[in-house]
């Protein structure tokens, strides 16, 4: 528009004037027009160039052009008000003026701005006219146009803003909102390293951890009746260490090798009967005499899903090796009851029991008489029944434990098998302990 108004009326006052002797204000127009196209064509294509360099990271704003704005505008409204001192035909070129100002300046600033440039492009024409004795052709539209004009460029002007402002503001909720994004999936991230170090830390005290227990207190046993000459029960124990070895270290590559939970390998109650069987034989191993036994009511287990299955057994593993670490049980059983709604594992023992409601501290500082308690502490870490309620919370389902001193102890397991599992964050209670220092 600047460009097609400013050569608009210097052809307009050439042809006007193609009859005046005096070349003096041709070449006063022209030099004019020129030095008002150089200099404006110098700002835009700078400010232009400025605007895709930051765009794309090059420059910053500390070395905008716009601080040379007010110099620049000036420089190009003198050149304009110079041409409409030489001829009215240049009076159209406000209108682009108009907008620069209302663009550069402060709405209401450039709102002034905007009504001095009117009264320039009205009062000015008007005086060459009086100033020529040719008030006759004075017409209402040299007001009223101009006047329009800014109307116009006001509406526009103020419109544009609205947009633009706008378009800001939907810029800064979606480079928010893409932050946040990215925020959540940090920590969505780090919530599935931390689930999943948690389920491996479960897993390997399930397998590998109570299995190398079970190997250290056998090869201790061992040992002592190596010392006191009792071959036979070396014989016995050194053959429970190699067949625990063996389950152990096959579970522990069939984990490595999924990296998933160890799958049961055989149906729910053979798990469960070997187990009651291996309790057995690691308590006679520790020359205890202990009979574990399955019950089951209910439902037919086969068709649990296989992640309820595999926290039963989990469930069952724990409960057992906690009777022969601490209980000096006489008799353990394990009962299963498949219902409807849920499933239920109870782990019972006749032994001496303790009190659940001691603090773990108190626990701690007492004493430990029996080096099987503290032996545990040393390679499970006091995480029994802690990953244990932790599964089960995965599950939907709950841990509870019910013992007294010289009454022995049940653990009871409860899951639904109607809800779906949640994803619930791992609980801070801390586990159950018994007197003898162990984890019950």
């Amino acid at each position: 528009m600047f460009a097609f108004l400013l050569g608009f009326g210097l052809i307009r006052y050439l042809v006007g004037s193609s009859d005046t002797p005096n070349p003096a204000p041709k070449i006063c127009a022209v030099a004019t027009v020129l030095l008002m196209g150089t200099v404006y064509l110098i700002g835009t294509v700078w400010e232009n160039r400025y605007a895709r360099a930051r765009r794309s990271g090059r420059v910053t704003t500390a070395s905008t052009p716009r601080r040379f704005a007010g110099w620049w505008l000036t420089c190009v409204t003198l050149a304009w008000i110079a041409l409409l001192l030489i001829s009215a035909n240049f009076v159209w070129v406000v209108f682009p003026l108009m907008f620069l100002y209302l663009h550069l300046l402060r709405l209401w600033h450039g709102v002034i701005a905007v009504g001095i440039l009117w009264a320039l492009s009205s009062l000015v024409p008007l005086w060459q006219l009086a100033s020529a004795d040719q008030l006759d052709r004075f017409s209402p539209g040299s007001f009223l146009g101009p006047l329009l004009g800014a109307g116009l460029a006001i509406v526009i002007s103020t419109a544009y803003r609205a947009l633009h402002h706008e378009a800001l503001h939907h810029q800064r909720v979606a480079e928010a909102l893409r932050m946040a994004q990215a925020e959540l999936a940090e920590k969505e991230h780090q919530a599935g390293r931390m689930e999943e170090r948690d389920r491996l830390a479960r897993e390997i005290h399930d397998t590998v951890a109570q299995g190398l227990s079970s190997i250290v207190l056998m090869s201790r046993a061992a040992s002592a009746s190596l010392t006191g000459g009792r071959l036979d029960e070396v014989g016995s124990r050194i053959g429970t260490i190699q067949d625990t070895a063996s389950d152990n270290l096959e579970e522990a590559r069939r984990f490595v090798r999924d990296l998933s939970s160890p799958a049961l390998g055989q149906s729910l109650v053979s798990a469960l009967e070997s187990a009651c069987e291996r309790t057995q034989g690691r308590a006679a191993a520790e020359g205890g005499e202990l009979h574990c036994t399955l019950r089951t009511e209910g439902a037919d287990p086969s068709g649990l899903p296989e992640t309820v299955a595999s926290a039963l057994l989990r469930a069952a593993q724990e409960g057992l090796a906690n009777v022969v670490k601490h209980a000096r049980a006489d008799i353990a059983v394990v009962t299963l009851a498949v219902w409807d709604a849920d499933v239920a594992l109870d782990v019972y023992d006749d032994g001496r029991g303790f009190d659940p409601a001691a603090s773990a501290s108190s626990a701690t500082s007492a004493s430990r008489a029996e080096d099987d308690a503290a032996t545990e502490g040393d390679v499970a870490g006091g995480y029994g029944l802690l990953g244990l309620r932790r599964r089960l919370e995965t599950l939907g389902g709950s841990l509870s434990v019910d013992s007294a001193p010289g009454e022995g102890t049940v653990v009871g397991v409860r899951i639904p098998l109607t809800s779906a599992p949640t994803t619930s964050g791992p609980t801070t209670s801390a586990p159950t302990t018994s007197p003898e220092g162990g984890e019950r």
